[in-house]
């Protein structure tokens, strides 16, 4: 068998973290294979982000020697924590490093909530006060409105993935307001894939997740358009 015979991506992501090898690896379409490498990740603070940003080159090197079609830096916070068009600036380097075309989960999140027609957001996350206050920032400069933005105030980067999905819903039920158009679930740690269907059913509201709009946006940027049970944005 040639595992990507139809497309490969190769996946950088936090250390600490599995939920986003394990939720590529789930939910690849037939004939797309997903490899994967870490980068270092200490501290959930601008500093601790910005000093990972540093290491995703290297990674993004050695992911290229696999022969990828795309690479993906799976990070929310680590591709936004300099603002608007950081997450450009760490795509030029991984592709000048790589000569590998690349995203980030920033690019895919601002591409799915144009696709969507997001305005008004409601963004749940397992951030601090001061992490949130920058990406609220990120979002309003990028052009949506941020209604509210609340997290679990974790700063140990190893917490992120004991975050469980009923901790993310008591959070957006406690965040909610009619006015909202959207859910951001922010952070590519948390393992919250499966029940987005659920909680869009719940609330009535478009869900989007960091790992969700990566995949998407992965496979859109490749021209593969499968239509994932995933929520609505699978059917764009």
């Amino acid at each position: 068998m040639h595992y990507g015979w139809r497309k490969k991506i190769g996946l950088i992501f936090p250390s600490t973290g599995n939920a986003p090898e394990v939720e590529f690896h789930r939910y690849a379409p037939e004939g797309v294979a997903v490899s994967t490498t870490r980068v270092l990740f200490e501290r959930v603070t601008p500093e601790g982000l910005e000093e990972m940003g540093g290491r995703v080159i290297e990674a993004a090197r050695l992911l290229a020697t696999g022969q990828p079609d795309l690479l993906v830096f799976a990070c929310t916070t680590g591709s936004l924590i300099k603002g608007l068009g950081y997450d450009r600036e760490i795509i030029d380097r991984m592709e000048q490093a790589s000569g590998v075309k690349s995203i980030t989960t920033t690019t895919a999140v601002i591409e799915a909530l144009k696709t969507l027609g997001a305005g008004k957001l409601i963004v749940p996350t397992p951030y601090s006060g001061q992490v949130n206050a920058i990406e609220k920032k990120f979002l309003e400069d990028s052009g949506y409105e941020v209604l509210a933005i609340k997290g679990l105030d974790y700063l140990d980067p190893a917490l992120m993935p004991k975050v469980t999905p009923d901790q993310m819903y008591r959070l957006t039920e406690e965040l909610f307001t009619p006015e909202a158009d959207t859910i951001f679930i922010s952070c590519t740690g948390l393992g919250i894939l499966d029940v987005i269907p659920m909680m869009e059913r719940d609330f009535q509201r478009q869900v989007l997740t960091s790992n969700q709009t990566s995949l998407w946006h992965a496979l859109r940027t490749l021209s593969i358009r499968d239509q994932l049970p995933l929520g609505h944005l699978f059917t764009r």
